[in-house]
Order: C-alpha cells, then sequence, then structure tokens
C-alpha cells in the first residue's frame, strides 16, 4: 500500500507539471511511467495508480493556463474563449471556481455511473460500432444546425471542412507525426487565434477580483449532471471528444450562460478521462493515451477497475484543493504582468513548442490552423466547429474512406 501512495504522490506531481506547462501533455510522460515497469520491481498497479493521478490532476491544473493565459490543452481548447471573456472582466478566479465545481463534480458523478451503465455499455457499443461514422456525422450536422441562418450554417460547415482537412494531412499523412501535430493544431486554432484578437482590442490584464464565497454547486446542477452524461458518452466513443460532449450537454439542458459553458464542459473532461479507463474494462478498449498504457500494464478486471476508480476519486479530492490553491495564487499575481507582453511571450512560447515538436512544418500548421481559428470570431459562430480537426478523420476512419480520400489528393 505504501508504494501505491508513492506512486500516487509522484502522480499527482506529475499532473501539476503537464497542466501548467503548454504543449507538455500526459502523453509525453507515460512512456517514462512505462519505462519504470520494464525491468524493475515497481508493481503494475502501482506505476498505473500513478498514471491515473497524473491523468485527473492534469485534468484540473490544466485550466488554469487555459484561463490565464489562453493556452490549451485537449480537453480545455473549448473552454478558453468563455474563460478569456470572464477574465477580461477581471473574474477569472471565478472561472477557477466554476471548473472546480465541474471537474470535481463530474468525477463524483462519474463514478456514481459506472456501476449501472456496465450491465448496458458493452452490447450497447457492439450494436452501434458497425454504424459509428454516422452517429458521428450525426453530431456534427446537430453542431452546425445550431448556427440557425443559412449564413451561418454555410460558414460553420466551411470551417469544419477547412479544419477537418488540416486534421486529416496534418494527423494522418508524412507531413507530421501524428502524436505531436496536436500541439501546433490545437494551439492555433484555440490558443493563438484567440489572443490575437484579444491583441487587437485589450491594452493590460484588469486586476482579478478574488470572491472567497463558497463553491456554487446548487446553482450548477443541470450543466453538471448534463455535462457528466455527455462525458460517459465521449468517454466510451471515438472521436466525440469534450467539446462536442459540451455542445450536447448544452443543447439537452438548453443553456448558454458563459458561466454553465464553463462547468459543463470541465464536468465533461473529468468524466471523460474517467471512463476512459473504464472503456479498458466495459468495451475492452483504450479510449486516452494514459489508458493505453493502463493497458500495458496490467489486464483490466472487476477488481482492477475499481481500484482504478478508487485512486481516481482519492487524487479528485486532493486535486481540486490544488486547483483553488493555485487558481487563487495565479489570479492574484496574473494582474502584475502586462498584459499584451504576457499574450506574446505565450504566442511565441507556442510557436517555439510548436517548432520544437514538428519543426517548420510545425510551424506551417500553427499558422493554417490560426487563420482557420480566427475565422469563427470574424463571421461569427462557434468555435466548436474549429473541432473538425478530429472529427473528420473519425468519421473517414469509421466509413472506411480515409484512404481513398486522401488518395483522391495524391496523399
Amino acid at each position: 500500500m505504501l508504494d501505491v501512495l508513492v506512486f500516487v504522490a509522484l502522480g499527482i506531481a506529475l499532473g501539476i507539471f503537464t497542466g501548467f506547462l503548454p504543449g507538455i501533455h500526459v502523453n509525453n510522460l507515460t512512456p517514462m511511467l512505462l519505462a519504470l515497469a520494464v525491468g524493475s520491481a515497481f508493481a503494475s498497479m502501482a506505476l498505473a495508480a500513478a498514471i491515473v493521478a497524473m491523468t485527473i490532476t492534469n485534468t484540473f491544473i490544466s485550466y488554469i493556463p487555459a484561463t490565464f493565459l489562453g493556452a490549451p490543452e485537449p480537453g480545455t481548447e473549448l473552454s478558453v474563449l468563455p474563460a478569456h471573456r470572464l477574465l477580461m472582466q477581471g473574474k477569472g478566479y471565478e472561472v477557477i471556481k466554476l471548473t472546480a465545481v465541474g471537474c470535481f463534480g463530474g468525477l463524483l458523478l462519474s463514478a456514481a455511473l459506472i456501476w449501472p451503465m456496465l450491465l448496458f455499455v458493452g452490447p450497447a457499443y457492439a450494436a452501434i460500432k458497425p454504424q459509428m461514422h454516422l452517429l458521428l456525422a450525426a453530431v456534427v450536422i446537430v453542431m452546425i444546425a445550431l448556427e440557425r441562418s443559412k449564413a451561418g450554417i454555410f460558414w460553420a460547415a466551411v470551417i469544419f471542412l477547412l479544419s477537418g482537412f488540416l486534421g486529416l494531412l496534418s494527423l494522418d499523412t508524412n507531413l507530421s507525426r501524428g502524436d505531436v501535430a496536436l500541439m501546433p493544431l490545437l494551439g492555433g486554432l484555440f490558443g493563438v487565434s484567440t489572443l490575437l484578437l484579444s491583441l487587437k482590442n485589450v491594452g493590460n490584464m484588469p486586476e482579478q477580483r478574488i470572491d472567497d464565497g463558497p463553491l456554487e454547486v446548487k446553482r450548477n446542477l443541470k450543466p453538471l449532471f448534463a455535462g457528466t452524461a455527455a462525458g460517459a458518452l465521449t468517454g466510451i466513443i471515438p472521436g466525440v471528444g469534450p467539446s462536442q460532449g459540451t455542445v450536447l450537454a448544452q443543447l439537452a439542458t438548453r443553456s448558454s450562460g458563459t458561466r454553465e459553458f464553463i462547468v459543463a464542459v470541465s464536468s465533461v473532461n473529468t468524466a471523460k478521462a474517467l471512463f476512459s479507463f473504464v472503456a479498458l474494462y466495459a468495451i475492452g478498449r483504450a479510449r486516452s493515451g494514459a489508458a493505453v498504457a493502463v493497458e500495458q500494464l496490467m489486464d483490466i478486471g472487476f477488481r482492477e477497475l475499481v481500484f482504478l476508480v478508487g485512486v481516481a476519486l482519492f487524487v479528485g479530492g486532493i486535486a481540486v484543493i490544488l486547483h483553488m490553491k493555485l487558481g487563487r495564487f495565479a489570479a492574484r499575481n496574473i494582474g502584475r504582468l502586462p498584459y499584451r507582453a504576457t499574450c506574446i511571450a505565450v504566442i511565441v512560447s507556442i510557436a517555439g513548442l510548436s517548432f520544437y515538436y514538428s519543426g517548420l512544418i510545425g510551424l506551417l500548421i500553427l499558422a493554417t490552423a490560426t487563420a482557420i481559428g480566427i475565422l469563427p470570431a470574424v463571421v461569427n459562430v462557434k468555435r466548436t466547429h474549429c473541432m473538425g480537426v478530429i472529427m473528420l478523420p473519425c468519421i473517414l476512419y469509421f466509413a472506411g474512406l480515409k484512404g481513398s480520400v486522401l488518395a483522391a489528393f495524391g496523399l
């Protein structure tokens, strides 16, 4: 038991590290933990506990740079714009409180949902798997149709196809390695594009107000429940990420407020993180890089699933406290930095990381993604359509058309 606690502490520390540093993701460090299992006396369950602890902690902490720096990771990209809006009103710490409610509430509700869902997830997945591309396409159609106006629907479809084709080029060709292309893709679509637009209108970071009131759980129950349910879905079904899950949650609850959106997207993200491990037991499929690593360490039976869920809940209780304290520190000190210079520094760091991971091609991907990421603000449609970068390649894959489409373009 002591070795498990030591590795959980290591996982929490690594989760803080990966959460705070844009461009450093959990998937970058899981190979290091897997390497410890080779020719060592470390127990597989202890190493798996470290991976779960790192994943859950990262899910919480990553909202701090997403809020104060506009630097997204997979799963936080959709929160950048609404969080940025509150930040520029001096309410950055309120975003931290909202994401604390969403993340921890989503984790608790997900754990409660696991046992009833295990009864039907396996048969349901087997039934829908042959039609997965149609399900994903239906989600896209709903997202685009929500724009309502003809002009909005047109531009939503254009942005979806542009981002989707960029994702296809970046993730599924020799242009760049798929495991590193997400940095310039997401950094451009959701990070640099947002920062460039804010640079045009804002001079300095406003002073952030610190509200010491309690976390408002009761008034956020509707987006919390909807986000958790959507997160469970995205944790099982490939290609539907937190962004699409949040849109579905908003549609189900008929909510459109900024605060409800932030709670929903953060609950989707933690639910997806937990259910990616549940998927190992329920359908025998890994739905995240961390789940792939755990699968390599041990076979997942019911006993192992209970262990992983227990670790996630234990770590979640610690992570929400760390999230609040570190977020408070960031809110108190971020105003001391000149906002324009901070934005430029973050843009340069994203460009530097893109070059480090992918070379000049990474910079080209980043520039193209940034141009596409600016389009939604220019034509006044939702930025969620930029998630075509992930969804279009997934739809083509499940439809068996990815190779044909690439060949048609000589790729």
